[in-house]
């Protein structure tokens, strides 16, 4: 998954250290399953074999995949899992960024189209409908990989621990003297600085940000986020993040605010129990705006830091 993982136990005394030994193991098991950078996982053997035949996986694969599409259908198709031809043109994949022509971008996205990813759930088979055709996880796999590290823990009886995958985070129960873990939102233009500070309980919440893999041509900044809708990438938000019941639901709602934009993207969550978000436009911190759900603040505890809401 590109990332560090951390996971934190507190109150188990001895049992700590097997206890996260078998949640790291799962997800590494959930890794090798969706990793599209790795030839023998089964997101790569499901975009080798688009449109020639299909592909049997594993449940947990069929159950990342049903997410996605259930949440592509949610938010209009902001969120497209098809992305990766477009991904790859735009040098993401690889680290190797260029802006390309506006024809070849127009072919490109004709590959681009959810509908077209079939699932047999009773069979647990996939089908993508067209050579060229490519799916990538990334923006939900990891957070499905810290829900079932969650579910490790807890069915060895852990209570109270936090599990950090790259900024997808889940907090159960509490740390020691307190009632909630607390969470740094980081400043989407200084790194130095926090933008505010969740306090979380029981909770799942992950970030998406234009400073995390960009590039930029003459003083723009192209990022990483991409409109599946334009084949270019999101240039009015900043970062969004998501408060949810599960680390999926937040990993892949965070990326699907850009493409939406920031008055559909708060409505969704406004209609989305257990959801909460906190999105950040503009393009620098000159015009910097912090927009936040009803939630925050009222059920989810939360501090600003006034500065960044002018």
């Amino acid at each position: 998954m590109t990332t560090i993982v951390e996971i934190t136990v507190v109150g188990n005394s001895g049992k700590s250290n097997s206890d996260i030994d078998m949640a790291f193991k799962e997800i590494e098991r959930i890794d090798r399953l969706m990793n599209v950078y790795s030839e023998d996982s089964e997101i790569s053997r499901i975009n080798n074999k688009a449109g020639i035949e299909t592909v049997k996986v594993s449940e947990d694969t069929i159950n990342v995949l049903t997410l996605a599409l259930n949440l592509a259908n949610k938010t209009e198709g902001a969120l497209d899992i098809t992305i990766a031809p477009l991904i790859n043109l735009w040098g993401f994949g690889d680290d190797k960024h260029e802006i390309p022509p506006n024809d070849i971008i127009a072919k490109t996205i004709k590959f681009v189209d959810y509908t077209r990813l079939k699932l047999n759930s009773q069979e647990n088979t996939v089908f993508l409908h067209e050579k060229g055709m490519k799916i990538d996880v990334s923006g939900i796999a990891k957070g499905y990989a810290v829900d079932r590290a969650i579910q490790i823990l807890k069915e060895r009886g852990v209570k109270n621990f936090l599990v950090n995958a790259g900024g997808d985070i889940y907090a159960s129960g509490k740390p020691p003297g307190k009632d909630f873990w607390t969470i740094g939102i980081r400043h989407p233009r200084d790194s130095s600085k926090l933008l505010g500070v969740l306090k979380l309980k029981d909770k799942a919440v992950a970030t998406s940000g234009d400073y995390e893999n960009y590039f930029e041509v003459d003083g723009v900044r192209y990022c990483h986020i991409l409109n599946p809708r334009t084949g270019f990438p999101v240039t009015d938000i900043m970062s969004a993040t998501i408060i949810a019941d599960t680390t999926a639901e937040a990993d892949a709602l965070a990326t699907a605010i850009f493409p939406m934009g920031a008055d559909k993207g708060m409505k969704m969550a406004e209609e989305m129990p257990g959801v909460e978000v906190i999105i950040v436009t503009g393009l620098d911190e000159r015009n910097m705006k912090i927009l936040k759900s009803s939630g925050i603040g009222e059920v989810i505890p939360a501090e600003f830091n006034m500065e960044c809401n002018r």
